[in-house]
């Protein structure tokens, strides 16, 4: 029925352009093409990517003479003998040569045009005012788009090319917009959503995820593992942007670093994805099942939260990361990244709801919030009518503004302020390993060392030998005054030191008399995150296991491994600092709450 619907519209808009004036149709075109150049996209862009019309289409020649005048580069299409189409560089229209079917392409010897940051024009038959187009029946420009998934792609129209509704599948791409000689379409996808369209949209995808059994879970996620590799290409240059943006804004190193990807980053992140994919479904997992004297057989059983909400900053491949386990769990997850990941965080939402499209899987299980202000995050903390639990991750400041003002309940996951205790019996070379790897190894993150406490009777013959180990990264080291006399280049350290996350190359070190100062110390400063201690005391050790407040206590490792990923949970959501529901690198489990089943057998009471 749609291919003989999409075959009934060529033949009609072959006919209206038939009779259309060709006086007439060459106004339309200097008036399209006139909207066209006025468009910011236009504007914005160096290099156009456009095809050469035929057939009484509109005439994108003018449009390439008006982007040479502008100082733009232009590309046009050619079909190679594999069916497979390029684009290639034209300085004029005497570049062109007749090719396949006699429409006009670049001559064999005009350069390859492998952009991924340009402005794509998008042919069609006849498109729909909610952008769903009928090309000419090739497929090229989908698959071509599909590869290079980070150009602007607009389409140029006659109006008479617009009808009420066309046929369209759900894996078609449209375009971003359509100019024609009346006016600009924009499909409604484009359009930025309220909080409300995306909360309903959210409850409208939750009762499929939440009855999707394991296996088509797990495809899709091996799915979505691939297609943000394929698509890793576009990914990389979203990302780019964001980093040149903090660069240029000042951001410190150790933000900067959270927020960078790079080739192997992405493969870490599909590699998180597909260990999602490899763990046991805990949904439907049978807790309990008793009987009762009435003869009532009541069970507890796991089941999904539904609607989880992410608010969270730098850090890009929570994206993927909250994706994978919400999806596992069987919720569907609503995203409000910070502005300083805003391409980053497009682009992988983009690459997962292409993957769910294929899937047949509804796309909304995972949507982004693309209104970076702050009022709309004070907003999406009200919309407990939608969302079932909401998490951040990021900073104090974040944290706090979500826990105080939320109406939606909150799982808290805390800042890192980890200190790492080295007392008097600790290896030297063991202790100084474990704390430049904890400090130096990546330092914009939650699990790094921030504050190292020593033994007194130690700090003479230790201090001096971590010095010269940090040296290689240049940290900078703020002691207190035992410290300071302990090993030279010290800056001394102020009371607000013990308890700052620095996230820099920055490390406090603080100087006790024994292991009750020093729990007494770490107890009173730290933020519930990871903790260690380094030591061949197994007193000091246990101690030190039971009464240090924390999330995640260690002997003699590095504070580094607090992760889901290295905790054998695959991704993480968060590592939660609070103690109710969930504590610790969340895991699958941690997304899911419980129901109670009862079975009877006419029971009355």
């Amino acid at each position: 029925m749609t291919k003989n619907r999409k075959q009934e519209i060529r033949t009609e808009v072959k006919r209206r352009r038939a009779d259309a004036d060709p006086r007439l149709l060459h106004e339309a075109s200097k008036r399209a093409v006139q909207q066209f150049t006025e468009l910011d996209a236009y504007k914005d862009t160096q290099i156009l990517l456009a095809y050469v019309d035929a057939k009484r289409e509109v005439e994108t020649r003018l449009l390439m003479r008006q982007a040479w005048e502008d100082g733009k580069r232009v590309a046009a299409p050619r079909v190679d003998g594999s069916g497979i189409m390029h684009y290639y560089y034209i300085d004029s229209l005497q570049d062109l040569e007749p090719g396949s079917f006699g429409i006009m392409e670049p001559k064999k010897e005009c350069p390859l045009c492998e952009t991924e940051d340009g402005l794509l024009l998008m042919p069609g038959v006849a498109f729909d005012e909610h952008c769903h187009r009928v090309g000419y029946g090739g497929g090229y420009y989908d698959r071509y788009l599909e590869k290079h998934p980070g150009l602007v792609h607009i389409a140029l129209a006659f109006e008479f090319q617009i009808f009420a509704g066309v046929p369209f599948e759900e894996h078609d791409i449209l375009p971003q917009m359509i100019v024609t000689d009346l006016r600009i379409l924009i499909p409604e996808e484009k359009k930025m959503k309220t909080l409300e369209e995306i909360g309903v949209c959210a409850r409208e995808a939750e009762p499929v995820l939440r009855i999707m059994d394991t296996s088509k879970k797990n495809e899709t996620l091996l799915h979505v593992a691939e297609t943000l590799m394929s698509m890793s290409g576009y990914i990389l240059a979203e990302n780019a942007k964001d980093v040149a943006r903090a660069k240029e804004n000042g951001m410190n190193q150790g933000l900067i670093d959270r927020l960078m990807l790079n080739e192997s980053r992405m493969e870490g992140i599909a590699e998180g994805i597909r260990q999602v994919a490899a763990l046991n479904d805990p949904v439907g997992e049978v807790l309990s099942m008793k009987q009762r004297p009435n003869g009532l057989m009541i069970g507890q059983k796991r089941v999904p939260l539904g609607v989880i909400g992410i608010i969270y900053e730098s850090r890009p491949n929570v994206t993927a990361d909250a994706f994978a386990l919400c999806f596992k769990a069987g919720n569907v997850v609503i995203l409000r990244g910070g502005s300083d990941a805003f391409y980053s965080n497009l682009a992988i939402v983009k690459a997962i709801r292409t993957a769910l499209g294929h899937m047949s899987i509804p796309q909304d299980a995972i949507q982004l919030i693309e209104d970076t202000r702050r009022e709309t995050v004070q907003e999406f903390m009200k919309m407990n009518r939608y969302v079932d639990v909401l998490i951040p991750r990021g900073g104090a400041g974040l944290i706090r503004t979500v826990v105080e003002n939320s109406r939606i309940p909150v799982i808290e996951t805390g800042t890192g302020n980890c200190h790492i205790f080295v007392d008097e019996s600790a290896d030297f070379d063991m202790a100084a390993d474990i704390i430049f790897n904890a400090k130096t190894q990546r330092i914009g993150v939650c699990n790094a060392c921030e504050s190292l406490v020593v033994h007194e009777k130690i700090v003479d013959a230790f201090l001096p030998v971590l010095k010269k180990r940090l040296d290689e990264m240049q940290v900078e080291m703020r002691g207190d005054d035992r410290a300071l006399q302990a090993a030279e280049g010290l800056v001394p350290a102020e009371e607000g030191d013990w308890g700052r996350e620095y996230l820099d190359y920055i490390l406090s070190v603080k100087t006790v008399s024994g292991i009750d100062e020093a729990i007494r110390h770490i107890n009173r400063y730290n933020t519930g995150h990871s903790e260690a201690i380094v030591t061949s005391d197994y007193a000091n050790a246990q101690r030190f296991l039971n009464e240090i407040d924390a999330a995640a206590v260690y002997v003699n490792a590095s504070t580094r491994f607090t992760d889901g990923f290295e905790f054998g949970f695959g991704a993480e959501i968060g590592i939660s600092t609070q103690k109710l529901h969930a504590r610790g690198p969340m895991g699958l489990e941690a997304l899911t709450s419980s129901k109670y089943i009862i079975y009877g057998n006419g029971q009355i009471r």
